[in-house]
C-alpha cells in the first residue's frame, strides 16, 4: 500500500468517528457497525494494513468517548452535547483525543488547525469558528 497523506488519513479517521456516532443515535447507544470494517473500506485495505494513526486515533477516540463529552459539555455555553452536529462532535472528539490521549506532545494550535480545516471544508463556516473556540478553550 502506498504512502497515505496525513491529510487523508484525519479524514478517515473523522469520518469512521462520525459513522459510529451515527450508528449510536439511530440505534440507541448500541453500536452495530465496525469501526475496522469502515477504517478498511476507506482505506481500501485490509484493517491490519492500515495506517496505525488511523487505527490508534479511532479506537482511543472511541475508547474515550464518555470522559470526552463530560470534559467537553462543561465548555458548550449555551449548546448540548447531542445538539451539536455529528459531523462537529466526530472533529471534537477527535481532537480532544488527538491532543490528550494520543501518547506523543503536539501543539494545540495543531491540533485545532487540523480540526478548523476539517469542519471548513465539511460543514459550515460558523461551525468551524466555534470549534476552533471550544479546543482553544478545552485543549490546555
Amino acid at each position: 500500500m502506498e504512502e497515505m497523506s496525513r491529510n487523508k488519513q484525519q479524514f478517515i479517521v473523522m469520518t469512521v468517528i462520525y459513522n459510529v456516532l451515527s450508528d449510536l443515535e439511530v440505534n440507541k447507544n448500541n453500536i452495530f457497525i465496525d469501526p475496522r470494517t469502515i477504517i478498511s473500506d476507506l482505506c481500501e485495505c485490509d484493517y491490519d494494513d492500515a495506517p496505525e494513526y488511523i487505527k490508534k486515533l479511532v479506537y482511543i477516540s472511541l475508547k474515550n468517548y464518555g470522559e470526552i463529552v463530560n470534559k467537553v459539555s462543561p465548555n458548550l455555553k449555551g449548546w448540548r452535547w447531542v445538539r451539536l452536529p455529528l459531523l462537529s462532535r466526530a472533529i471534537i472528539v477527535m481532537s480532544y483525543a488527538r491532543y490528550y490521549f494520543f501518547g506523543d506532545k503536539i501543539d494545540k494550535r495543531i491540533v485545532i488547525d487540523v480540526a478548523v480545516n476539517l469542519a471548513k471544508k465539511y460543514i459550515e463556516e460558523k461551525q468551524a469558528s466555534f470549534i476552533n473556540a471550544l479546543l482553544d478553550t478545552l485543549l490546555k
